[in-house]
């Protein structure tokens, strides 16, 4: 009889939660911009998000061309307004940037970085919000692009200088880029595809998630590899094997100096270096 009664409990749970989640009102639009910004190498776009996916499209043109999704979701009408009301787009147009991030007044953007000030919030936020962003932006330009939770970040067809990826909860796609990179993604797979090879050095970070790049077959770099569980593979022929160690000057009270050493593999002449880290993923860097 226990056994049954406990049953019939956490059925009328779930029913319960059921009709709470049935009774979430929601508030959705789509936000159509063009923002002027020439196609030159010294311009950048920066998006800056925290709920939601960022897709970034290069093409031959002088304007972003923003298609935004505001989504808004409370438990009742109020808390919807209020939502409505607070979270809003803010476009920062510069003379060589465009900057995209969500607005409200419990967030903060200052030099380039988003963050939530709860200080003045004695209450959590009582709705949900998210941004989803879908861009097409000069192909030429600097792309730094973030997102924290709720959605995958995607570049493609860019041939800038360079390309900065950030996303903690999804993973990270740049397709047929160019330049300088940085990405670091905690909890997703990156996935970089390259129409031409970085001149630069560039590092590639995935905590637990596999890195999948692919390379032109005219590759000569120096790759180093750090992981605590994950493997390195490609399929470049190796020149050379060795170990890279560097010197860190300690701060406080920690050691003068940290000695780091990591294992490196020379591709071609080694003409650029390559850094990889990962703690529960593999590597793997692939011809095209």
């Amino acid at each position: 009889m226990m056994k049954r009664l406990i049953i019939m409990s956490c059925l009328s749970l779930g029913v319960g939660m059921l009709g709470a989640t049935a009774q979430k009102k929601e508030f959705k639009e789509v936000i159509r911009k063009s923002v002027p910004l020439a196609n030159d190498v010294n311009n950048t776009l920066v998006v800056k998000n925290v709920f939601g996916s960022v897709n970034v499209e290069g093409y031959n043109g002088n304007e972003v061309v923003l298609e935004v999704e505001r989504i808004i979701s409370a438990k009742n009408s109020e808390d919807l307004e209020l939502g409505k009301k607070e979270l809003q787009l803010q476009v920062i147009a510069e003379s060589n940037r465009v900057i995209l991030h969500p607005d409200a007044p419990y967030i903060e953007f200052e030099k380039d970085k988003l963050r939530y000030n709860w200080c003045n919030n004695n209450e959590d936020v009582p709705y949900e919000h998210k941004l989803n962003f879908t861009l097409k932006v000069p192909n030429s330009v600097k792309i730094n692009v973030s997102t924290v939770n709720d959605g995958d970040i995607l570049v493609k067809n860019t041939n800038g200088e360079s390309v900065e990826a950030d996303n903690i909860n999804g993973g990270i796609s740049l397709n047929n880029i160019s330049g300088k990179t940085k990405v670091s993604c905690i909890n997703g797979d990156v996935d970089i595809s390259y129409a031409r090879n970085p001149k630069v050095a560039s590092r590639y970070y995935a905590l637990n998630g596999d890195i999948i790049i692919s390379y032109q077959q005219s590759l000569s770099a120096n790759i180093s590899f750090k992981s605590m569980n994950g493997e390195m593979f490609t399929d470049f022929d190796i020149n050379k094997q060795f170990v890279k160690t560097s010197k860190n000057e300690g701060d406080g009270d920690k050691p003068k100096f940290k000695f780091e050493s990591r294992p490196v593999v020379q591709i071609g002449s080694g003409q650029v270096e390559f850094d990889f880290e990962t703690l529960n993923g593999n590597v793997f860097i692939k011809k095209i």
